[in-house]
């Protein structure tokens, strides 16, 4: 772990903008069809990365440290030309946010206590991943640089294994994919949000996310 690469403002950054033009490609017609393994339009789903990545930043600049209660999607289900503009301008706004913070900040999330890089992280996984849900199937499918999904795995997924591809292997990570060797997370998967030096070394299991399968 200590000869790992971390996840940057540049990652996230560059996350969006990948998923962005992929939502730009995307066929208007196939917009409010549901997303790929998801009970969520495509459009739903889209404005989803919106609202995670606004969640994050508003916890992360005001160093919240427990719950602040429930919430909703807040963003409306804009046009794609729409969501693909929020994604970037979300993107910005947590990677100034995660910039600006003092080091060693850690904020709430269901998660954890995650840290700035575990905030980009974890973003870069909403991005790519639901922006993966969004697109699946179609002509604007996209397959993102193996370096950064690496960084990405290295910080939120230590147990992955390392000798195949790094999007591959996070599409398994994720629950969205099969890997040689490895088993299937399928709905119970979760990251490790806190700091990698608080890992215990297992592969955690968790139903966080079945509601939105």
């Amino acid at each position: 772990m200590s000869n790992r690469s971390p996840v940057t403002s540049a990652d996230l950054l560059a996350a969006a903008e990948l998923c962005s033009g992929a939502v730009r490609r995307l066929d208007p017609e196939l917009w409010n069809r549901l997303a790929y393994g998801l009970e969520w339009s495509r459009s739903r789903t889209a404005a989803h990365i919106c609202d995670a990545l606004e969640f994050y930043s508003s916890t992360l600049a005001a160093k919240v440290q427990e719950s602040p209660g429930s919430r909703g999607l807040s963003h409306a289900e804009g046009t794609v030309a729409a969501t693909a503009d929020q994604i970037e301008s979300s993107a910005r706004v947590l990677a100034t946010v995660t910039e600006a913070v003092p080091v060693g900040t850690r904020a709430f999330h269901p998660s954890g206590l995650p840290d700035a890089e575990g905030f980009r992280g974890m973003a870069c996984v909403e991005i790519l991943l639901h922006g993966y849900d969004a697109v699946a199937g179609t002509q604007a499918e996209f397959d993102p640089d193996d370096q950064l999904c690496r960084r990405i795995l290295g910080r939120l997924f230590p147990w992955a294994p390392t000798d195949s591809s790094g999007w591959l292997t996070l599409l398994w990570a994720t629950g969205r994919g099969e890997l040689d060797g490895q088993e299937f997370m399928g709905e119970s998967w979760i990251w490790h949000s806190d700091l990698l030096s608080e890992w215990e070394g297992n592969v955690p299991r968790s139903r966080m996310w079945i509601n939105r399968k």
